[in-house]
Parts: structure tokens; C-alpha cells; sequence
């Protein structure tokens, strides 16, 4: 992922299996190929996602935990969700810090 780093004073507390990403309502998002470009419209940035940061994206729709998101990854690509688990975590955690998500 890129995109400016928020301070840390203003990262939020860690990400665990129960907690469920919602998307900021500020963010355009346009799919390429397995990456993904956002733009958060308030602050007139962009981001770019790789692959694995694109399907975490993707899979956030406000009702899934990350454990949830974890599982329905793994099964999309046919691994252990226990193995995707903490891909899933630090990609939510990235996305916090870039402000795409409310939490």
C-alpha cells in the first residue's frame, strides 16, 4: 500500500479478529487488474493497493470481523484462514492509518 503515514499519535488501537473495518464514505475505489486505486475525496489523495490489500478492501463491507474477512480469503484462495489471519490484520491496520476506514 501506498499513501502518507499518519502519525502514530493518531493510529487507533490494534486490530483483532473480532473487530469489523467499515470504509470511510470519503473514498472512491477503481479495481486494475487485482490492485485497487483509492481516492479519499476529502483530503484529494490517492492510494494504491497491491493484490492482497485489494481483496482485503473488497471484502470490507461494515458487518465482517476480520476473522470473518480472513476465512472468505482463504477460500478464495484455497489456504488456512489461520495462514491469512494476520495478512488480513496488518492490511486492516495500514488501511486505519491511511484514514480509509472509521475506527
Amino acid at each position: 500500500m501506498t499513501g502518507d503515514p499518519v502519525a502514530p499519535d493518531k493510529v487507533h488501537d490494534e486490530v483483532h479478529d473480532e473487530t469489523v473495518p467499515r470504509r470511510a464514505e470519503s473514498v472512491l475505489t477503481a479495481f486494475l487488474d487485482g490492485d485497487a486505486v483509492l481516492y479519499l475525496v476529502d483530503e484529494a489523495r490517492p492510494v494504491l493497493l497491491n493484490t492482497t490489500a485489494a481483496a482485503v478492501w473488497a471484502a470490507i463491507d461494515g458487518t465482517a470481523t476480520v476473522a470473518e474477512i480472513a476465512a472468505l480469503l482463504a477460500d478464495l484462495y484455497e489456504t488456512d484462514p489461520a495462514a491469512v489471519r494476520d495478512d488480513v490484520k496488518s492490511a486492516v491496520q495500514r488501511l486505519r492509518e491511511l484514514r480509509l476506514t472509521n475506527q
